[in-house]
């Protein structure tokens, strides 16, 4: 009897093909949530899902046949680990998939901040010429700083800038990131406060934990040059999002972008505040949104589960 695989969100149908022609019986099945999806994944031998689906304890409670999940992308935030684990569900992702993705986006708000992109685009075409108002900076002759310079996209941001645009890179992490260091040519800063005192602009790759959690906070902030600018297209709770609000009031930051928000569309009245700023580019959660990062991450998704069932095949890489 075929295993049964239940794709709650929205993935390249490459990867669904695959899993059929493997034999799986595959349901796409995009309106779930909460109860309705905690009776249907009692069917299922795996789930697939991206960051719109939560699978608290609440809806794994009763998936007696559930063996896998698969996140399709990066970060388990919305999967609840301890509670798959008591259960003996795996839980894997494809971190490596949407890698090129978000790094491509980083610098491309870095851009956007360092050149006034979106305040010249609004203004011209709301009729006004900003031309003296927007004098820019360049990345080459820029200091950047990269938090989680040691993961795949911290490090591929590093190189972009590094080997692309000729910019100043200096990188922190909490594992030993000297081999990279040396091969992409950044420095490495003796501590998270050192490398933001030194940077002129500071991007932010680690994925959310309770001790990530307001990593970036109204401290830390204020140890950053006057008129810095903070990117984040990590997870929203890294910074403290109130603390960076407060810190464009002040003009202690010359800019922000945000790919990521504590609430998704944003909601509250200060993040509502933040996204409204015009010393703020946003962006709504876009950083894996390309075709072929989908498609890399539906292809990598099929694998594991390829791989879970001991199925051979697979997609034979991302193709």
């Amino acid at each position: 009897m075929a295993e049964r695989i239940l794709v709650c969100d929205e993935i390249h149908p490459d990867g669904i093909e695959i899993l059929r022609k493997r034999g799986f019986e595959v349901d796409v099945r995009l309106d779930l949530s909460g109860e309705a999806l905690k009776r249907e994944l009692q069917k299922y031998s795996a789930v697939i899902i991206r960051g719109r689906t939560k699978l608290t304890r609440g809806v794994l409670e009763g998936a007696g046949g559930l063996k896998l999940i698969v996140r399709a992308g990066v970060g388990l935030d919305n999967v609840d680990l301890e509670a798959a684990s008591e259960m003996g569900i795996k839980v894997v992702a494809t971190p490596e998939a949407t890698t090129q993705s978000v790094a491509e986006l980083t610098i491309g708000l870095i851009i956007s901040l360092l050149r006034k992109i979106p305040f010249n685009d609004a203004a011209l075409k709301g009729g006004r010429w900003v031309k003296s108002e927007s004098m820019g900076r360049e990345l080459r002759d820029s200091v950047l700083g990269v938090v989680g310079a040691g993961g795949r996209i911290g490090s591929e941001v590093a190189r972009i800038a590094r080997v692309g645009f000729g910019a100043d890179v200096i990188g922190f992490d909490i594992i030993d990131i000297s081999q990279k260091a040396s091969a992409i040519g950044f420095r490495i800063a003796g501590s998270l406060d050192d490398l933001l005192r030194e940077s002129d602009i500071v991007t932010i790759h680690v994925p959310y934990s309770p001790s990530t959690h307001h990593l970036i906070d109204g401290r830390r902030i204020g140890l950053m040059k006057d008129g810095a600018l903070l990117v984040n297209t990590s997870r929203a709770e890294v910074v403290d999002g109130r603390a960076a609000l407060e810190a464009l009031r002040a003009g202690k930051l010359g800019g922000l972008a945000l790919d990521v928000f504590t609430k998704e569309p944003p909601i509250d009245a200060w993040e509502r505040e933040l996204v409204a700023s015009d010393k703020c580019v946003c962006t709504c959660h876009i950083g894996a949104q390309t075709v072929e990062g989908q498609r890399r991450a539906s292809l990598a998704a099929a694998e594991r589960v390829c791989a879970f069932f001991g199925v051979q095949g697979g997609s034979g890489g991302f193709g």
